[in-house]
């Protein structure tokens, strides 16, 4: 599922530097972070509900998220996405019924698959 991302986000990456203003140049960090804030977006909007199996796993992951701090909300979040996929995570997101959390996860989300893309080797660091 993270890796469904990163191939879109890779896709616009590679669009964006066949027209013509990135011809020969590197695109800027805050231009690939932008691509990758709008291929995480995309996904999202995209994301498909959880199966009927996995609606009891969601519920029980929103009842021990919603009882901790807000920042760690989060952090669980984050986590949740790495080791139960983006979607399950979002739904749980959703399901706090927190539009704060839902926007500092997607944020959250965004900083750590860049982290993870410089990390493997796909993208520089600048």
């Amino acid at each position: 599922m993270v890796e469904e991302i990163y191939k879109k986000f890779e896709r616009k990456r590679a669009e964006t530097l066949k027209q013509p203003e990135f011809k020969e140049k590197e695109i800027t960090k805050e231009r690939e972070r932008d691509l990758l804030v709008e291929s995480v977006s995309e996904y999202l909007e995209k994301a498909p509900a959880p199966s009927p199996a996995q609606q009891k796993a969601v519920a029980a992951a929103t009842q021990q998220i919603k009882a901790q701090p807000k920042e760690r909300q989060v952090q669980l979040l984050t986590g949740l996405a790495f080791e139960k996929g983006v979607s399950h995570a979002i739904e749980v997101a959703k399901r706090l019924d927190n539009p704060y959390i839902l926007d500092e996860f997607h944020d959250a989300l965004v900083d750590e698959l860049y982290n993870k893309l410089i990390e493997s080797g796909r993208l520089k660091a600048i």
